[in-house]
């Protein structure tokens, strides 16, 4: 079969998918709250959701997702609650697969079970990442722990300077660190005048490496240190 073929048929599939399966959300809709019965889980076919959690009297966000991403597989797989409640906060289509359509694909493609294993493994390593970084009390360095997560997420390293390939949200931001939008801003407005980080087309660029990595060094040390310097 020739390459374009292949695309061809590729293409065909995925407007076959979309068809039978896709259904459009608005910004600001909720797809699920935290407790309800899950039946269904979602693939984004374009847009963006985010994920969040009620931890004591605030609501977390736990993640971000945008297009091939998916969610809400869990309720299926272990048959409980839904554990998070996911909004749209770009509109666009999401596949929604029922359980028994789920189960089909997982039963009949090793490959769509094993990427999703994957995914998941690590979603839940990001997951406890995060979960560090919200237990940390000093909020400069919950932000400067969350860019280093981005950098091992999503960093594209050249020999002088580094990129977060990650469109940046300050809203979004605050969300994933769980501080106020006006402390995002200030502390990020610090680092810029520091030296450590900087802006470029919409992403966060590390134009001196071991100027972040020194601050790392002393955010690490100070931690360490911190009861007996106090």
């Amino acid at each position: 079969m020739s390459e374009d073929k292949t695309v061809l048929n590729e293409q065909e599939r995925e407007n076959q998918l979309f068809n039978r399966f896709a259904r459009k959300f608005e910004r600001g809709q909720v797809i699920f709250s935290e407790g309800d019965r899950g039946e269904e889980m979602f693939i984004i076919h374009s847009g963006k959701v985010k994920i969040s959690k009620r931890i004591g009297d605030v609501q977390k966000t736990l993640a971000i997702l945008d297009k091939g991403e998916f969610f809400g597989e869990m309720s299926i797989l272990n048959n409980k609650p839904r554990s998070a409640t996911v909004e749209v906060i770009e509109e666009g289509h999401l596949l929604v697969i029922d359980r028994k359509t789920f189960e089909t694909m997982i039963r009949n493609n090793v490959e769509i079970a094993l990427r999703m294993i994957k995914k998941m493994a690590n979603r839940l390593q990001q997951s406890d990442d995060q979960i560090e970084i919200l237990l940390i009390r000093d909020e400069m360095q919950r932000v400067v722990y969350y860019i280093k997560q981005l950098i091992q997420d999503h960093g594209i390293e050249t020999r002088d300077w580094l990129r977060i390939d990650y469109n940046y949200s300050p809203i979004e931001f605050a969300g994933m660190v769980g501080i106020s939008l006006s402390s995002v801003n200030k502390i990020m407005d610090r680092l810029v005048k520091g030296g450590f980080i900087n802006f470029k087309d919409g992403k966060i660029v590390i134009t001196q490496k071991k100027r972040f990595q020194d601050l790392l060094k002393y955010i690490d040390l100070r931690d360490r240190f911190s009861d007996f310097i106090e």
